[in-house]
């Protein structure tokens, strides 16, 4: 019985290569995966699912601490190779060029960040920015005030106008965020902008007791920080198109920040954790 079912087999597979016109061997090649041939299927398969779940924002480099964490292990090499045989290909950052941080502050503060150290601790010094999110219909546009030390979003805002009150929003949220005493004596940089330098951002800033730092004339790497977020905001989240509207601009931007870049998205100049990860990893070691 065996030996007729063998025999069977065998026809059947004589029949199949000669209607695909292709050698028997090949049969048998394809039919035979190899252990190697397993793992490396399995492990696309996971990495396609990490690549997927970030919604192409993640290259090599990202997946394979995001894998790490998960307790498996690939060579960067290996990863790189399965995830070009898949088609998987990161959106690409552009060249960063910050703009000009000139603006129309009224007196303008002085850069206390000039010439000093990286921050070493949590609100040691917050940096705003404002930038245009576009949709169907109008302009938006959307401020944000973050962590340098641990690169969190700690506040932000989004309105229709560019008034002080869009800047004192955001920065009132990070208040809340933050218990007071953390906040006494935080620097507060930002370049020259009109809102900045308004009476109504001064007195949130004075009765937090925080210290206003304004970008140098004509050197826009003072602020890079902040203007850097915003180009990664924008490039990961439009892809080179626009919202629909104000809701959707405000529902997308709200899942980005909260859910996703503070929450899920790791960060190299962090040791690839992500801000809340490494927050948590401060406080647990202060």
């Amino acid at each position: 019985m065996i030996l007729q079912i063998q025999a069977q087999t065998r026809a059947s597979t004589r029949l199949i290569c000669h209607t695909l016109e292709l050698p028997r061997s090949s049969f048998y090649h394809a039919a035979a995966a190899t252990t190697t041939q397993a793992q490396d299927k399995h492990l696309g398969d996971l990495i396609e699912a990490v690549f997927k779940r970030n919604r192409r924002r993640y290259g090599y480099r990202r997946i394979f601490h995001e894998l790490k964490d998960h307790g498996v292990v690939c060579a960067p090499a290996r990863l790189r190779r399965l995830m070009r045989q898949r088609g998987l290909r990161a959106i690409q950052p552009r060249n960063y060029l910050p703009k000009t941080s000139d603006g129309r502050a009224d007196r303008p503060s002085a850069n206390l960040l000039a010439q000093e150290p990286p921050p070493t601790q949590l609100d040691q010094a917050w940096a705003g920015d404002i930038t245009f999110i576009p949709t169907d219909t109008h302009w938006l546009y959307l401020a944000v005030v973050i962590d340098l030390y641990s690169r969190r979003i700690v506040g932000w805002s989004l309105a229709s106008h560019m008034r002080s009150e869009l800047v004192v929003h955001a920065l009132q949220q990070a208040l809340q965020t933050r218990p007071q005493a953390s906040i006494q004596g935080t620097v507060f940089h930002s370049d020259r902008g009109s809102q900045y330098g308004s009476s109504a951002f001064r007195a949130v800033l004075a009765g937090a007791g925080m210290r206003q730092s304004m970008s140098a004339k004509a050197n826009p790497y003072d602020n890079a920080w902040s203007e850097s977020f915003m180009g990664t905001l924008k490039r990961e989240m439009l892809q080179g198109g626009c919202f629909a509207d104000s809701t959707d601009a405000r529902l997308e931007i709200f899942e980005y920040i909260e859910g996703y870049y503070n929450n899920q998205r790791k960060h190299s100049s962090i040791g690839y954790l992500t801000p809340n990860q490494f927050e948590t990893q401060y406080h647990q070691l202060n």
